[in-house]
């Protein structure tokens, strides 16, 4: 930004100073928040003894970056959803898997989140046609269902299975969320 003539500093310390300022109070924000949540929930808070030091380090540094980048008030209330069921359930050799939920949940878009926990709601299968978010294209659908298929929180069958004659057959797949989905939905997408 500095590079652009005659505008080009102010436009830089103008746009760097926001967002250092606006990530410093997402993360102050999201402490606070903590603070008070965890105050109700003592009781069930594993003693940090129990922790792998090394593994938790590396966790809380991470999603102190992901906190700090993340806009969305309603993805960092997942965050503190993770960071409190990390605190009741000990980093223990299972750091790869927690690793990647953070990764993920950093990754995935409102849309991948709340569908993941609509599908998962639903007491069966769902068509992928069916699903339907109004206001969202049915193949914005389509995507982030594909997205959470490829990261492993939802599988899918073939209902359905036309040839020709212009018919999708992406429309026409069974979802559903296998106990790997439901872990991720439990650990980060619910209190």
């Amino acid at each position: 930004m500095q590079l652009v003539p005659y505008v080009g500093g102010s436009l830089s310390s103008l746009y760097f100073g926001a967002k250092q300022e606006k990530r410093f109070k997402r993360l102050e924000s999201f402490y606070q928040e903590i603070a008070y949540e965890i105050e109700k929930m003592k009781d069930s808070i594993s003693s940090v003894d129990k922790q792998d030091p090394v593994a938790l380090e590396a966790i809380i540094e991470s999603l102190h970056e992901k906190v700090e980048a993340e806009p969305t008030l309603e993805k960092r209330e997942f965050f503190k959803n993770y960071f409190k069921n990390t605190l009741k359930f000990p980093v223990a050799g299972n750091f790869d898997e927690r690793k990647y939920f953070l990764d993920t949940l950093s990754e995935m878009t409102l849309l991948e989140c709340e569908l993941l926990a609509f599908i998962n709601s639903q007491p069966s299968s769902l068509q992928v046609g069916n699903i339907q978010k109004p206001g969202t294209d049915k193949y914005a659908v389509v995507g982030a269902i594909g997205r959470l298929k490829s990261r492993g929180f939802l599988t899918a069958t073939q209902g359905s299975f036309a040839v020709g004659g212009g018919a999708d057959n992406s429309l026409q797949e069974i979802v559903s969320v296998p106990s790997f989905g439901k872990s991720f939905i439990a650990f980060c997408l619910h209190a």
